[in-house]
């Protein structure tokens, strides 16, 4: 959700409480300036809170316990999934698709607008009045007399009134009364609801608080009329004998007769007890309780962008990856295709932006069937991701996956190719991922066979690991080692990794999708890259090269830790020494300055941006370059990857004074200066990142 729309939806949220506290507890007592100042703060509460975080309060609202660490792990992995490529044809073009989110955004900033022209022309009214009446002075006050039968009001520092239509006495008390709200500058109040109410017209809680503070208003104003010594019963006759015959706009202080009972009412009103004063401290644990939930949300948010979802570890709900039986679509993976592309649309604005592209997705299929808990590990765009989403947990009950001939949750992951067709593109120019993504015959409607180097996403026949499924599992599990160094920092996660299964058979460019930390990441690439050749997949009966998507899923063992095992795990955090540089940090960033080069092709391309490298460290010190995790352009890349293995030894990483497997990261920025050069706009630049700067002509 856009975080102006949760800003309104949040101001509103205590609006509304702030009004029914009111009306519960404070309506019908009688501390005006109490209540005006209730008022005041509650509005002004209601439009700052949202932007008030407090970290430490977050945890008055969410309870949040820690989970013993365990020396034990273990590695999951998800079986791969159907990849399912939506095209959008002419057929799903003529399908309804009504943005009503649009609708509803341009309707609310139509009336908004509406809003805040009435404001507006109410203003620009009041000027007007003034400029049509003439300046005076009655009982020594300042006055606006005016010439039309309009109900006496004031607007801040102006009181205006038809002097001719008032008796000396009715004229008298009009003036105090108006001059009490010029001096006690109540317009401040009205102004304030106003302004609320240009972006909040909708809820009515705002509505009822503009009511209820300019009835206070009113309330005071009498008071200060009979706090001149008016007798209180001659006051209310001349009320009572008061008519106009229209206001003049609704943003001033208007000497109303229409709500006149409930002014008299309270003009004859028992004064409340003191003791009552204490009720309006209820205000403060709703203060308190409002900045706690913004501050927990925020603190939510932030922690969803910056880091991976906690693994669930509820024992009765556990959410399994790999199982003994799969869980199955209703009629297989034909027909799950078949409902997929029935149902899914693709998104018009999508369409007209030439918005393209594979969404990654996954959700859990529940033991009762039901899909739960979908959602997109890799996205395109927000048109796409939120298609994708929609069409996914629309699909009907799978029959689920079993462990040990029970029921069970089972993660599932399904990738979704969103490509338009040949003919809405208007031959628009494909890049090479686009074309890499096309099967036979998919090209408009050319026959067009496949490239030696092309790679496919979806094949006739898909490619399959010597010996099946299960095999591959045992391979997996058999290979992949946990390091020593995660298992003492407690790091866990999903590792979601693609490789790409030649025509022969051969592994190649692996890639990590989404990862979770640089020593899981490399140990997940490790062992992919040391599979042994597959059974190629085939499209029109000749090997292809395709690729493929792969979850592994890195956990530490849920299990009560023994005391044996609470040691061993404190002794491996106590005697874990990080790698170090032959003669430090300085020395590493001495080598680095004084090694690494701009390549001259680059500078003369103008090439420039960020090179996010990753490097193991074996046990035995030596240096082992692992990959290009993101690089700008692959002339960076390789100067990167060539300053990395011309590394001198390390002293490695230390468990208990031995050598272990370490991995490390190197950001280098390369940045141009010149006249005629683009100045740098890439991402923001990360902490200990080496600046390497070039020069352009």
């Amino acid at each position: 959700m856009h975080p102006i729309l949760v800003y309104i939806l949040q101001v509103n949220f205590a609006l509304v409480l702030f009004y029914l506290l009111f009306t519960l507890l404070f309506k019908r007592d009688t501390f005006l300036k109490i209540r005006r100042f209730y008022f005041l703060s509650a509005l002004l509460f209601s439009v700052i809170y949202p932007l008030l975080v407090v970290p430490g309060l977050s945890d008055f609202w969410n309870f949040r316990f820690s989970e013993p660490q365990t020396v034990e792990a273990t590695v999951f992995f998800e079986a791969p999934t159907l990849e399912v490529m939506v095209e959008e044809s002419e057929a799903e073009a003529a399908s309804l698709n009504i943005p009503w989110e649009q609708i509803f955004i341009t309707l609310y900033i139509a009336v908004t607008i509406f809003f805040i022209l009435r404001f507006l022309w109410q203003l620009i009214s009041i000027f007007r009045i003034r400029l049509k009446s003439e300046e005076t002075e009655v009982l020594g006050i300042k006055v606006y007399d005016l010439k039309d039968n309009i109900t006496p009001f004031s607007f801040f520092g102006m009181i205006f009134i038809n002097s001719e239509m008032h008796s000396k006495e009715e004229l008298e008390q009009i003036i105090i009364h108006e001059h009490t709200h010029v001096s006690e500058k109540h317009s401040l109040d009205i102004m304030l609801v106003e302004s609320i109410l240009l972006f909040s017209w909708w809820n009515p809680a705002v509505w009822l608080l503009k009511r209820e503070m300019a009835m206070n208003l009113e309330y005071l104003a009498d008071v200060g009329v009979l706090r001149e010594g008016v007798d209180s019963r001659e006051y209310q006759y001349h009320l009572l004998r008061l008519t106009y015959h229209e206001t003049a706009v609704q943003i001033v202080n208007n000497f109303n007769v229409s709500q006149l009972k409930q002014r008299i009412m309270m003009m004859n009103k028992t004064r409340s007890s003191s003791l009552k004063l204490a009720k309006y401290l209820t205000i403060l644990p709703i203060f308190f309780i409002l900045i706690a939930a913004n501050s927990s949300y925020a603190g939510e948010k932030d922690q969803s962008l910056q880091e991976p979802p906690p693994v669930k570890k509820e024992v009765t709900e556990e959410i399994f990856v790999v199982v003994e039986e799969q869980p199955e679509y209703p009629g297989g993976q034909e027909a799950m295709m078949k409902f997929l592309s029935d149902s899914i649309v693709y998104p018009d604005e999508a369409k007209a932006k030439g918005i393209q592209g594979r969404v990654i997705c996954n959700f859990v299929v529940m033991k009762d069937g039901s899909i739960d808990d979908v959602n997109v590990v890799r996205g395109v765009d927000p048109l796409l991701d939120a298609e994708a989403v929609r069409v996914l947990k629309s699909m009907p009950a799978w029959k689920p996956g079993k462990q040990r001939g029970q029921a069970v949750n089972v993660r599932y992951t399904l990738p979704v190719v969103f490509r338009i067709s040949a003919e809405d593109s208007q031959n628009k120019l494909l890049t090479t991922e686009d074309r890499n993504r096309m099967t036979d015959g998919e090209k408009g409607d050319q026959k067009v066979m496949p490239e030696p180097s092309e790679v496919f996403v979806v094949v006739e026949q898909q490619p399959e690991y010597p010996g099946g499924l299960e095999a591959m599992m045992k391979f997996l599990s058999e290979s992949i080692v946990y390091p020593d160094e995660a298992k003492a920092k407690g790091i866990q996660g999903r590792v979601i990794c693609n490789f790409v299964v030649m025509k022969d058979g051969s592994i190649d460019d692996v890639n990590v999708v989404r990862g979770v930390d640089p020593l899981l990441d490399a140990e997940a690439v490790r062992v992919l890259k040391s599979m042994p050749a597959w059974k190629p997949g085939k499209q029109r009966g000749q090997a292809v090269n395709v690729r493929y998507t792969l979850p592994l899923e890195f956990r530490l063992d849920n299990k009560p830790l023994s005391e044996e095992k609470k040691e061993e795990l404190q002794r491996i955090k106590d005697s874990f020494v990080e790698a170090e540089f032959p003669g430090g940090e300085s020395a590493y960033f001495k080598y680095l300055t004084e090694s690494i080069k701009y390549p001259v092709i680059a500078q003369e391309n103008g090439i420039q941006g960020l090179v996010l490298a990753r490097y193991r460290i074996l046990s035995n010190g030596k240096v082992e370059f692992i990959d290009i995790t993101n690089g700008a352009d692959p002339l960076l890349g390789r100067e990167v990857q060539r300053i990395i293995e011309g590394m001198p030894d390390w002293t490695p990483s230390r468990i208990d004074g031995k050598g272990t497997t370490s991995v490390a990261t190197l950001t280098v920025q390369f940045r141009l200066q010149g006249d005629n050069t683009k100045p740098y706009d890439g991402p923001p630049l990360p902490e200990n990142a080496i600046v390497v700067v070039g020069y352009a002509s």
